[in-house]
């Protein structure tokens, strides 16, 4: 089976998962009941008046991302060039969960103006947990001298294999494709390190509770990560198994490799699936708070960046939505990164 296959299944595959998230996000609104929409206490008449349009509205800004989607896969079809497909899938990827984000800040924002009068308002009293979060605490030795060593020999093997007869190897054939998922396996390391950075104050009512399901998230999204990671590791060892194979027996490995990803990714969905049920639950335990504006982002937040070296946060929660902090090192990590990346794409062979 040819490459181009492989890319409009991932791309079907992609498209039946985007469809399940836009029915469970079109439900979050009303997750906790029709007194509520998000986490803010509204009236019992919100949802007869202004929260059936605010609520219409959400979910118009949850068909956003299809509008970006379409026309460009429909672009890519008719160029031929069905590879840019998986590109695809990986901007979508990050863009459905950012417009996401941005959408529910916005819908609360516009639910507090006409909901229940003084039905939120601020706690008094705020827990803050003062035990450093490191890296190194949610990470596992065993699996990371694993990845290490598994990359490391498929580097070897494809630095013998291309030495063998340098003058009959493209270079970019070669390394191109295993540079650029070590390159993601930076990127997915930096995701990792914002999902352990990013902290807030809890209210000192029910802040076990709160603790906990905070914690469990952040365990999810970090196994999450991890799980990424070994994936392209296997792929990274995989591609000097795939440049050695002869012609004739190439198409064989291919589709049994395919074969193998596309059954771990059903399991690794179903997984997915159970485990935020699990966290919905813990979640729904603890009754949403709204938290006094000691950093007085309302002032310092400018959507969508700021400029704060002062505030040790990359995103800051301001009065018109979030603020990307431009004056955090995370920031410019992240802008350096996908500098990186534009390079590292452009070496990726052309055939």
């Amino acid at each position: 089976m040819h490459s181009d296959k492989y890319a409009i299944i991932i791309y079907i595959f992609f498209w039946a998962a985007r469809i399940n998230g836009c029915i469970r996000r079109g439900l979050q609104p009303l997750r906790r009941g029709r007194d509520w929409f998000f986490d803010v206490p509204v009236q019992s008449d919100f949802y007869a008046v202004g929260g059936r349009k605010l609520l219409r509205a959400y979910w118009i800004r949850m068909l956003i991302p299809f509008g970006i989607d379409i026309p460009i896969a429909a672009a890519i079809f008719l160029s031929g060039r069905l590879l840019y497909l998986n590109f695809l899938v990986l901007f979508l990827s990050a863009f459905i969960h950012i417009n996401h984000s941005f959408s529910v800040n916005l819908a609360e924002r516009q639910a507090r103006s006409i909901a229940a009068p003084q039905a939120e308002k601020p706690v008094a009293r705020i827990a803050l947990s003062l035990k450093p979060r490191r890296l190194r605490d949610y990470t596992n030795s065993k699996l990371e001298w694993t990845l290490a060593l598994s990359s490391a020999f498929a580097l070897a093997l494809l630095t013998r294999y291309y030495l063998a007869t340098p003058e009959h190897h493209d270079v970019r054939l070669v390394f191109g494709v295993p540079i650029f998922l070590l390159y993601l396996q930076v990127g997915i390391l930096f995701v990792k390190r914002l999902v352990l950075a990013w902290r807030t104050p809890v209210p000192q009512s029910q802040a076990a509770e709160h603790m906990e399901a905070r914690e469990e998230t952040r365990k999810y999204y970090v196994r999450v990560c991890d799980w990424h990671r070994v994936g392209i590791a296997a792929a990274i060892l995989f591609w000097p198994i795939r440049l050695s194979t002869s012609a004739g027996g190439l198409d064989r490995l291919l589709s049994t490799w395919f074969g193998i990803w596309i059954a771990i990714s059903i399991v690794s969905f179903v997984w997915i699936e159970i485990r935020r049920q699990q966290l919905l639950t813990l979640a729904l335990r603890v009754r949403p708070v709204k938290l006094q504006d000691f950093l007085e982002r309302s002032e310092i937040a400018r959507w969508p960046v700021c400029y704060q070296p002062s505030v040790p946060m990359l995103v800051i929660k301001g009065p018109h939505g979030y603020s990307l902090n431009l004056g955090n090192g995370l920031a410019h990590f992240g802008a350096a990164y996908l500098l990186g990346l534009a390079a590292v794409i452009a070496f990726l062979p052309r055939h």
